[in-house]
């Protein structure tokens, strides 16, 4: 509520509310990675419960599998455009073909590890087997509206 009276700048002063409102238990929501954009709030992309999105175990294996591929330039890169951010997705069109491919193997991914720190976010490490080489990758995906969205990515 605004106080009637001033503050020294000549603001109204917020106390806060009047009344005790307990924390809903269950779901914890984000606010989605913007990497800087502004959005028309009507517009902005909303977050979305795990129930509403595909599965992150086979999903993310397909995601990190096509990026590799496209990497390693065997895949266009506009297969990611829809469920890449557009900021990663610039990153990652920097870098297509950066993988070398070798007469004896293609690259290989090993492991995958994903953790869930807050509901509708699954960050993503995984390890790459090139020839004698391993190189490793760090993701995180967001759901939003209804999708997953790679937000971030690097192969280091």
């Amino acid at each position: 509520m605004l106080n009637k009276k001033d503050s020294p700048q000549g603001l109204p002063f917020y106390e806060g509310p009047r009344e005790f409102i307990p924390l809903k238990s269950g779901k914890l929501y984000l606010v989605p990675t913007t990497h800087g954009e502004v959005f028309d709030p009507q517009f902005s992309p909303l977050p979305s419960s795990l129930d509403s999105l595909p599965d992150p175990n086979k999903w993310t294996r397909a995601y990190l599998i096509t990026v590799i591929e496209i990497l390693a330039g065997r895949r266009p890169i506009n297969q990611i455009a829809r469920s890449t951010h557009r900021f990663i997705y610039n990153n990652i069109a920097a870098q297509v073909g950066t993988i070398k491919r070798s007469s004896n193997s293609a690259p290989r991914l090993r492991k995958i590890h994903r953790s869930e720190p807050i509901e509708g976010v699954i960050e993503v490490s995984a390890t790459l087997s090139m020839d004698s080489r391993v190189r490793a990758i760090a993701a995180r995906f967001e759901g939003v509206d209804r999708r997953w969205l790679c937000v971030e990515f690097d192969l280091i």
